[in-house]
């Protein structure tokens, strides 16, 4: 399924540009070697079992008929050994009549490489049989299962009681997209995660890697109320090359607010409706405020909340919408939900708001 820079700007900039993602030089890995990091949750290590050549064989012949392309334009990505709940791989259809009964087989990431489009496939042992999933999320049964263990290990509410909101593939470097601020990561690609389980209350957001022998909790971007989902394409480069950070209000009626943290100093305001700017204002900030804004975004780990949106339950889908974006990523909140958002998240819009009210 689918820059010249002020100082101030410059060492903050430097201090929040430790990304999630490795920088793609690396060939990723399945089951790199668990990390000594106190985040870390120990459990049985699941072996890395060599995926067949009869299942890679088939699962890319299947999508190249469906895509149309050549099987020498697949690749196969993540895969693990799985544990089928019926004879339709738990993906049988409304209509469909499914063998109660157990299936071992494999999950597989098949990728597109000219479009980078990636596709999953639940298969048996063999081969044999081959189904393409069309699920919104692809988290691996056997990852989820271990995930509920150590949320309910960490005090959450029983596995029984936990559901997966959202799950996406990542390719993570060797802090797990969990550096602390000046922290240096190993430049080594790991195949993983990030899932986000609630209990109906509260929701926690994991990075993993891809067989569960690493289960990180992102303290940061957990335990609000407000319900989180991830952003399809995070694009930390929407910014300007002055601009070092910005916040965008779009409102349901189409108006969209714009602040944005230039190199110089100063913060800019625009106001647009149907792409016509219809007020603009520019005010200078201290070099006090510029540096404590920045110390901040630092201190609370700004980049943990990469590709993030929080929004109420139900989300209403006229609610104004802010988006606040660093070099580090993006994150984006409903207004509704600001009271439910993560503690670290509310500090850097009290920060934020405090910086840019003299705009108002």
């Amino acid at each position: 399924m689918l820059h010249h820079v002020a100082p101030p700007l410059l060492s903050a900039l430097l201090l929040l540009s430790c990304a999630p993602l490795s920088d793609g030089n690396s060939t990723p890995v399945d089951h790199p070697p668990t990390s000594s990091s106190p985040m870390a949750t120990p459990l049985p290590q699941v072996p890395s079992d060599p995926l067949p050549d009869a299942v890679s064989t088939a699962v890319k012949a299947d999508l190249a008929d469906h895509l149309g392309v050549s099987v020498e334009q697949l690749s196969i990505g993540r895969h693990s050994r799985e544990t089928w709940p019926d004879g339709c791989l738990g993906l049988g259809g409304p209509s469909e009549i499914c063998l109660a009964a157990l299936v071992e087989g494999w999950q597989v990431e098949v990728i597109d490489m000219r479009s980078q489009q990636s596709y999953f496939y639940r298969t048996d042992l063999s081969g044999q049989q081959v189904r393409r999933s069309e699920l919104e999320h692809n988290l691996p049964l056997s990852l989820r299962d271990r995930i509920f263990q150590v949320a309910a290990a960490q005090g959450s509410q029983p596995s029984a009681s936990l559901e997966v909101i959202d799950a996406q593939p990542q390719t993570w470097n060797g802090c797990y997209g969990l550096a602390a601020a000046n922290e240096a990561c190993p430049e080594i690609a790991i195949f993983g995660w990030r899932a986000i389980i609630s209990d109906g209350n509260q929701y926690w957001i994991y990075h993993t890697d891809n067989l569960g022998n690493e289960i990180r909790l992102n303290e940061t971007a957990s335990g609000g109320t407000a319900r989180p989902s991830f952003l399809a394409q995070p694009d930390p480069n929407a910014l300007g090359d002055e601009t070092g950070f910005q916040s965008t209000i779009r409102q349901g009626s189409g108006t969209i607010e714009t602040f944005m943290l230039e190199a110089d100093g100063r913060v800019r305001y625009l106001r647009q409706q149907d792409g016509e700017v219809i007020d603009r204002a520019v005010a200078s900030v201290s070099q006090e405020q510029l540096k404590a804004f920045w110390q901040s975004l630092a201190q609370a780990n700004f980049h943990h909340f990469r590709g993030i949106r929080y929004q109420t339950t139900p989300a209403n889908p006229d609610a104004t919408l802010v988006t606040l974006t660093s070099r580090a990523g993006s994150v984006a909140y409903s207004e509704a939900s600001l009271g439910g958002l993560p503690p670290a998240l509310q500090d850097i819009v009290q920060h934020w708001t405090a910086m840019t009210r003299q705009l108002e």
